[in-house]
């Protein structure tokens, strides 16, 4: 399955009056943006605007690219879970896919750490054999 049969799985809480922009629209935009590094409300919709002739080989996108409000708007009406959900399925298909393993990364740096000179890091790393 594509990322975007994955995202059409996704539920929200708008109302079908006024709907203007399609869920799955915002939500590949908004993924597309973060891969690309955007970190905020304003970077995905200046994403949005500058790739809009890519995005359209994938979506539609009818009504233009909404503007930061609008896509934190609809975010906030998106059942979290099922958001979770359908993105984890997709990575997860693409990891099988790919033949690779599943491996867990942690990261943290020590309590007050950062007003020392040498700051003290710990990474573990965790790969499931079975």
């Amino acid at each position: 399955m594509t990322l975007i049969e994955h995202l059409s799985v996704v539920k929200e809480t708008r109302s079908d009056i006024n709907r203007q922009y399609d869920l799955v629209d915002v939500i590949f935009l908004v993924v597309s943006a973060i891969m690309a590094g955007a970190e905020g409300w304003q970077d995905i919709e200046t994403y949005g605007r500058a790739k809009i002739k890519w995005l359209r080989e994938y979506r539609d996108f009818l009504h233009r690219i909404p503007c930061r409000h609008t896509i934190a708007r609809i975010l906030r009406a998106i059942e979290l879970d099922s958001l979770l959900k359908a993105l984890l399925n997709w990575v997860n298909e693409q990891r099988e896919l790919g033949g690779k393993p599943l491996v867990a990364f942690d990261g943290k740096v020590l309590r007050r750490a950062y007003v020392m000179p040498a700051s003290i890091h710990l990474f573990n790393c965790c790969r499931n054999f079975f």
